[in-house]
C-alpha cells in the first residue's frame, strides 16, 4: 500500500494536501520534542497555541468560530498522523482536546459556551478535557455515579474523576454528570 498517496473515494485532493501539510508541521514542531515531553509528563501550552494558529483543532468546525468547514476525514488524517509521532502521551493528550473535548462542546454547548470556550480552543488558547472517567465504573457513562443538581442559575456538582486526560492542566472541563439517579 502507498502510504504518500491517500486518494480514493473518501480522500481528496484537498485532503492529501492537509495531510502533506499537516505532516510536515509535525515533523518540524513535534517530532523533535516528543522525547523531552514524555520525560516532562505534559505538553507545553504553547504547542497547543501553534496548532491553533495553523486551525488543526478546527478542521471540521463551523467558519463562525474560527474552523475550516472540512469533512471528518481531516479528523482521520489528524488522528493517523498524531499516531506517527509514536507517542501515547503526546497523541492521548493532544488529541483529546478537539476530538473529545471540542467536538462535545461544539454538539451539546449553548452559542453563549462555544464563543467563550470553544473559539478559544480551536485556537489553542484555551485547553479543555472531557471528564467522564471514575475510580468505580471507569469510562462506562452509564456507570457514572457524578450527579448534578440545579441549584438556581446554578449546578451543584458531587462526585469525582480520575485519568482525566489534559485534568490537571486543562483551561475548561466538560464534565459527564446524571441530573437525576435513573
Amino acid at each position: 500500500m502507498n502510504h504518500t498517496n491517500h486518494t480514493s473515494r473518501y480522500f481528496t485532493e484537498e485532503h492529501n494536501l492537509f495531510r502533506q501539510t499537516f505532516r510536515d508541521f509535525l515533523e518540524r514542531e513535534v517530532r523533535p520534542n516528543v522525547d523531552q515531553w514524555e520525560k516532562d509528563g505534559q505538553l507545553p501550552k504553547d504547542i497547543y497555541r501553534t496548532f491553533g494558529e495553523m486551525v488543526f483543532f478546527g478542521m471540521t468546525h463551523e467558519d463562525q468560530y474560527g474552523g475550516s468547514d472540512g469533512d471528518i476525514w481531516y479528523n482521520v488524517i489528524f488522528d493517523e498522523d498524531i499516531a506517527r509521532m509514536n507517542s501515547g502521551g503526546f497523541g492521548a493528550s493532544i488529541g483529546a482536546h478537539p476530538m473529545l473535548t471540542l467536538t462535545h462542546l461544539n454538539h451539546e454547548g449553548t452559542e453563549e459556551q462555544k464563543h467563550k470556550y470553544l473559539v478559544p480552543g480551536i485556537k489553542g488558547e484555551k485547553i479543555g478535557c472531557l471528564a467522564i472517567t471514575e475510580a468505580f465504573g471507569g469510562s462506562d457513562v452509564q456507570a457514572v455515579r457524578t450527579t448534578t443538581v440545579k441549584d438556581g442559575d446554578e449546578y451543584i456538582l458531587n462526585g469525582s474523576k480520575t485519568f482525566i486526560t489534559n485534568g490537571v492542566f486543562s483551561d475548561f472541563l466538560i464534565i459527564v454528570a446524571k441530573t437525576s439517579p435513573e
